[in-house]
């Protein structure tokens, strides 16, 4: 099994995203790294809602097995990295059971609570991460200097 990561055709990665992610639109500063194994994408991170501290990221993932350590160092990289964040957020309806575990257990911490915010009527739930708590960063990468928020 090959893999590697993709960084090219942003807007068809986003594209796919929105399609595997229930009423999900991103915005049009989306951008997004892809894992692709056996030349078919298995799971795309998307970061939009840039702002000068931070930004919103989002997963979405053909099969359930998609999660590797390495890819969460690289995705991890993006936002706390090259962007320079020292937070980044997300948001997931309260009834996404899988996604609030695995946002759980990576490491996030929830935050708040958005009455009635989701499609069907439902509390979405607001998280967020300091890049101190982000232990998939390895210990030998400083404080980088910054890019331009959002130059993928």
């Amino acid at each position: 099994m090959t893999s590697r990561y993709v960084y090219d055709s942003q807007d068809e990665m986003v594209a796919w995203a929105e399609e595997r992610i229930p009423h999900c639109r991103f915005r049009e500063d989306a951008k997004a790294i892809g894992q692709e194994k056996d030349g078919e994408l298995t799971a795309v991170v998307v970061y939009d809602t840039f702002s000068r501290g931070s930004c919103f990221v989002s997963v979405a993932a053909s099969r359930r097995k998609w999660f590797t350590p390495e890819f969460a160092t690289v995705t991890m990289a993006y936002p706390f990295i090259q962007c320079g964040f020292n937070r980044i957020n997300c948001v997931i309806s309260e009834r996404n059971r899988l996604s609030l575990r695995l946002t759980r257990h990576f490491g996030w911490t929830e935050e708040g609570r958005l009455r009635a915010a989701g499609p069907e009527g439902e509390d979405m739930l607001l998280f967020g991460m300091l890049r101190s708590e982000c232990r998939f960063l390895p210990a030998t990468i400083g404080h980088a200097g910054k890019t331009p928020a959002g130059a993928l």
